[in-house]
């Protein structure tokens, strides 16, 4: 039985991981770290056969426990698949990854998809691919594609989606402000233009054109913010979707964020933004 571990200071984004794993290897045993210094505790006690680490975390970064993976006899880089998930895509960060000997790298946000494709792929590089069994077909819709939560809240359905859990920052007296912030997001990968119109300490609300992407609820996203000439790439996941007028064929579609982060540095920049608003 193939064991994966977890390792990301976010428990959204570890639940995320978890499910998607669990969902499409049933087989499949998924432990959870909440930084690299309990995941380095976790794998001197068990055998790991995979690691899916995010980069920025507290106590022990992705990239220190990647190094001491690797200086461990049992977790070289041809007996452990070691997958780095981040928003760092910058080519520094990425050359380092891979001197560090990272097995492979996984950019937020991302789709189950594109998780399901990085495991396969990292599996398969170490000749582990038939421990983890056939994954699990994702349900299918009448037309075709893969089902997507986010048509169901556009035509006001999918309830359970828009009763998530929201994690907080630490800051009961957030208030959200009206703004008009031009910038940039990611979903699955794919950069879009988008227009920031309400703003909190845990939450944003933007407008994007329908016909560039339909974001799909609970998946991850990440914003660019720009506070005194320093640019921060915020991790958040898709709150709900709904279109700006009462029709399925709107011209935009307005997109409620929530944050993921629960970074000191990145709270310190939010707070930093929101003032200054």
């Amino acid at each position: 039985m193939v064991k994966i571990l977890v390792v990301d200071d976010a428990s959204f984004t570890r639940d995320l991981i978890k499910r998607t794993l669990r969902k499409r290897f049933p087989s499949v045993t998924v432990e959870e770290a909440i930084n690299g210094r309990k995941a380095q505790q976790m794998l001197e006690k068990v055998t790991f056969d995979m690691v899916l680490c995010d980069w920025e975390m507290p106590e022990m970064t992705g990239v220190e426990l990647l190094q001491w993976c690797r200086e461990q006899p049992n977790y070289k880089k041809d007996t452990l698949p070691f997958v780095m998930i981040t928003s760092r895509g910058d080519k520094s960060h990425v050359v380092e990854a891979v001197q560090s000997g990272v097995t492979d790298y996984l950019g937020k946000p991302f789709s189950a998809d594109q998780l399901i494709q990085k495991v396969l792929s990292a599996a398969k590089r170490n000749g582990i691919e038939k421990k983890l069994g056939a994954p699990a077909k994702a349900p299918v819709t009448s037309s075709g594609g893969v089902a997507s939560g986010s048509l169901d809240v556009l035509m006001a359905g999918n309830a359970s989606a828009k009763a998530a859990p929201t994690p907080k920052i630490t800051n009961p007296e957030a208030s959200s402000k009206d703004v008009k912030i031009p910038t940039k997001v990611r979903f699955a990968g794919k950069e879009f233009r988008c227009m920031v119109v309400h703003f909190a300490k845990d939450e944003a609300t933007m407008l994007i054109k329908s016909d560039d992407v339909i974001p799909t609820v609970l998946d991850q996203a990440v914003l660019d913010l720009s506070h005194d000439k320093q640019v921060n790439r915020l991790n958040y996941y898709v709150q709900s979707v709904a279109t700006t007028e009462k029709k399925a064929d709107s011209a935009f579609l307005t997109v409620t964020l929530s944050l993921i982060d629960q970074d000191a540095e990145k709270e310190a920049f939010i707070n930093r933004l929101f003032q200054s608003l």
